[in-house]
């Protein structure tokens, strides 16, 4: 009887150790938090040559006589060395009882050292240089999630994970203030690319905005990005005494072909068209 006893101690023991062991194994690896998915998410991102990403812009602006619409789907490509980005998509726009649709295109390139920026409008091209080099129009600042990560330990991850793409993906959501997502996303992204007239684009900067990130779970890059600006702008109207109601204020980044681009370069028929010779 005292054997039989000592033999099942002996298994009870093996059987504890072992979960013990499994127990330490588990605690000591790394618990996913908002912190750790964001630092994860820009140290991958910091050693991406390029990527390719689609923009889906889907605003509805409210005034007493009439109402806008305004939607945009657009293709980006962006490379790092050199920086250089292509964006090329379609804008609807319905106001005042009108509609208009319009092919956009931008090449955003360096040139003799200074920001050089090729727009067009239905094929009608015009160029603009900028002594800045930091931020872009058209090409997300990778960067700042370096920066966002420290901002981060209010949001939330979810439970369960989402489909992206075809990919399993983490879904973490929370709030950023506006001059965070204009560094993000660039301050053009947020106003339409000039088809939204803002009560104040300074003010943008002071908005506390909801944000979803979905990341890869393999790659641990950045999968999509959706922005519902819909209630912060609403306020940032009604701060200025505005009768405009913002009925929807959305923005959807997806994100594809990590180091897949190839090199930017603006057509020669592009810069004949700008009117603009190399810069020096």
């Amino acid at each position: 009887m005292v054997r039989e006893w000592k033999s099942v101690w002996k298994r009870a023991g093996c059987l504890a150790l072992l979960l013990l062991s499994m127990c330490v194994l588990t605690a000591c690896k790394e618990k996913l938090t908002p912190h750790t998915l964001m630092e994860s998410m820009s140290q991958n991102m910091s050693g991406i040559t390029s990527f390719a990403n689609k923009v889906k812009l889907d605003i509805e602006l409210e005034d007493v006589l009439y109402t806008t619409s305004i939607s945009m789907d657009i293709s980006l490509e962006s490379t790092s060395d050199p920086k250089a980005g292509h964006a090329l998509g379609r804008a609807h726009v319905k106001m005042r009882g009108a509609e208009l649709e319009s092919v956009l295109e931008v090449y955003q390139v360096m040139e003799g050292g200074r920001r050089a920026t090729y727009s067009s409008l239905d094929n009608n091209w015009s160029k603009e240089v900028s002594e800045q080099t930091k931020g872009s129009v058209i090409t997300i600042d990778d960067s700042l999630f370096a920066k966002m990560s420290d901002s981060v330990d209010d949001f939330h991850i979810a439970e369960g994970t989402v489909d992206v793409n075809g990919q399993e993906c983490y879904q973490m959501y929370g709030e950023v203030t506006g001059e965070n997502l204009q560094g993000l996303l660039g301050g053009q992204m947020l106003n339409a690319y000039g088809l939204v007239k803002l009560p104040d684009e300074n003010a943008v900067s002071e908005l506390v905005i909801p944000i979803t990130f979905n990341i890869y779970k393999e790659k641990m890059l950045p999968a999509r990005i959706v922005v519902d600006m819909s209630e912060a702008m609403n306020g940032l109207y009604d701060q200025f005494e505005k009768t405009t109601n913002v009925n929807s204020y959305s923005i959807k980044l997806d994100f594809d072909k990590y180091g897949e681009v190839e090199e930017i370069r603006v057509p020669e028929e592009v810069k004949a068209a700008a009117g603009g010779a190399l810069v020096g």
